[in-house]
């Protein structure tokens, strides 16, 4: 079998709600929109660490941009993207696409536009000479159906 070679980078929560704060899951497991869009594309997943869950835990508060937005929370944000940059950037040396990322609507974290983990993770790429091309975005409903061509950003 020929692999694609193209991988989407994936915001933890898509492929596992479990780590959302209580009453915020949008599905039991996984978002299967997505995944199935995911799959049909001949995307191989790279699976993000979820921040905010590794940060402070499975009962967490819900939280805001602006208070997560603190040097420590950065910190850890760039300390656990180091393997997700090591592995982009292998698959990179060897004729790999990273097709770009799925995350999510307004979360604090992982909004492909405004997140602290996304701008973290972009801002690493960046110093790699890495860029991502396409950001799409899980919409940020009770029951979200994830549609590429109605949820990207670039």
């Amino acid at each position: 079998m020929q692999r694609s070679k193209r991988i989407l980078i994936v915001s933890h929560c898509i492929l596992n709600q479990n780590t959302v704060i209580a009453d915020e899951a949008r599905a039991e497991g996984a978002i299967v929109s997505a995944v199935e869009w995911a799959m049909k594309q001949g995307y191989g997943l790279l699976q993000l660490p979820c921040p905010e869950f590794t940060f402070l835990g499975l009962n967490r508060p819900s939280m805001t941009y602006e208070q997560y937005n603190t040097p420590e929370y950065r910190k850890h944000c760039r300390e656990i993207l180091q393997p997700v940059l090591y592995q982009a950037e292998d698959y990179l040396k060897n004729d790999y696409e990273i097709a770009g990322i799925l995350g999510i609507q307004s979360s604090p974290s992982c909004d492909p536009v405004r997140g602290i983990f996304m701008e973290e993770l972009t801002s690493m790429f960046a110093e790699k000479g890495i860029t991502l091309e396409t950001l799409w975005y899980l919409p940020n409903t009770s029951e979200p159906v994830f549609k590429s061509d109605e949820h990207f950003v670039k």
